[in-house]
């Protein structure tokens, strides 16, 4: 089949020219050749905790010239521990970890489809993601608009998931004998369904022939069980035992059924056609929930070119958010909504990353990237107000490889 090479409007090809990036498989998202992407990462965190392995496989199918097809496949593989909850000691928190019996494989797949005519962009994307304890349905519909003859795009999209959690645990003692999956049986009393619906409004401005300005509005609602069935919190008014301790003094995580959340970006990309053909790429990034957490994301990049098809791209990015109304890294009074979580990703904290992606291109045809970020959390970086501690300090790292094929 003879496919056609359309004209792309100056913002178009600027964004391809500026917006290469570290760890994003996107090389082929605006070609017209078909084209495999693979993708493997490592993530590992410090104090012996999580670890997981994906491996990400991509397929770009330019059927015509106005009609494309993605197909994405994902598999991850976790182990490790993870904090469950912390306890009063002398006034400060002390972590209770999960022990290294954390071990899940999560399976995703998505189809996308692309369209594009004389009005704009059109695209749909359906995909499920399962895991031992959790699974997922969803799709995302978007579309773009070019007008003030092209050098403004109009961006629209919607996006619905459907999911279902629960808790695993180990058979105790007393259940050997019951017939299970290795071992492992539903925990009662914990899980239930939610839904997430998402809106977003974005424009594009291109400002020359060398820079663009980008704005984003997202809108998102959940509802549902979002509370997460492995955390525990330290409640000394609690008489009964917790799953999986002896003594009592623990319930279980708790939180509100919906949550309303609205996010803002900002983004600046230009172009040094003077410096090789560089880019740099500034975002900014305002977070509010009706959770009362409030964050500010900022990042830097820089994409340079250097020679015989060989390119760098250091980032860093600087994270702050304020905690959860709810949140206590322990309870010693109970509270009138009922609310209860010490999930350390609910609490105040601030965080430092940085990293560094190489890529190289071969015959214009393969490219092949490797990648290594690394990430530090504090709670004295938050620039923000709420509970926390310093117990949830914590660093990891990030090592990825991709490659890119174009036939």
């Amino acid at each position: 089949m003879a496919v056609i090479k359309r004209n792309k409007s100056a913002l178009s090809t600027l964004s391809l020219a500026a917006l290469a990036l570290p760890g994003v498989m996107a090389s082929a998202a605006d070609s017209d050749q078909y084209s495999v992407d693979t993708l493997f990462s490592r993530y590992s965190e410090s104090q012996n905790r999580m670890k997981i392995d994906a491996y990400q496989a991509s397929a770009y199918l330019p059927l015509t010239d106005t009609l494309n097809f993605r197909v994405n496949g994902v598999k991850d593989v976790v182990t490790g521990a993870s904090p469950v909850t912390y306890y009063p000691a002398a006034g400060k928190a002390k972590m209770i970890m999960s022990g290294a019996s954390i071990a899940d494989v999560r399976d995703a797949v998505d189809i996308s489809a692309s369209y594009t005519n004389n009005l704009g962009q059109f695209g749909v994307d359906v995909g499920r993601s399962s895991e031992n304890d959790y699974n997922s349905s969803f799709f995302n519909i978007d579309s773009k608009f070019d007008f003030n003859q092209k050098n403004t795009t109009l961006a629209l999209g919607y996006g619905f998931a459907s999911d279902n959690v629960w808790a695993i645990d180990h058979c105790p003692p007393h259940c050997e004998g019951m017939v299970g999956n290795e071992g492992k049986y539903r925990r009662s009393g914990v899980g239930g369904d939610k839904q997430n619906h998402q809106g977003l409004i974005g424009i594009t401005q291109l400002l020359d022939k060398h820079s663009f300005v980008q704005a984003n509005l997202t809108y998102s609602y959940s509802g549902g069980y979002l509370s997460d069935p492995y955390k525990a919190v330290y409640a000394p008014w609690v008489t009964e035992p917790y799953p999986n301790y002896a003594d009592s003094g623990f319930m279980h995580d708790t939180r509100p059924g919906e949550k309303h959340q609205i996010a803002f970006l900002t983004r600046y990309v230009r172009h040094f056609s003077n410096l090789n053909s560089a880019a740099l790429h500034l975002d900014y990034r305002y977070y509010a929930d009706t959770w009362n957490i409030g964050a500010h994301t900022f990042e830097l990049s820089w994409n340079q070119p250097i020679v015989d098809h060989w390119s760098i791209t250091p980032k860093f990015r600087y994270y702050s958010q304020n905690a959860a109304e709810f949140y206590q890294p322990y309870y010693t009074s109970q509270r009138t909504d009922g609310f209860y979580s010490s999930d350390y990703r609910l609490a105040r904290f601030g965080s430092v990353s940085g990293g560094v992606q190489i890529e190289k291109q071969f015959f214009s045809k393969l490219s092949v990237g490797f990648a290594i970020d690394f990430y530090k959390r504090d709670y004295s970086y938050s620039i923000n107000g709420g509970a926390g501690s310093p117990v949830d300090n914590f660093t990891f790292s990030i090592l990825s490889a991709n490659i890119n094929y174009k036939f």
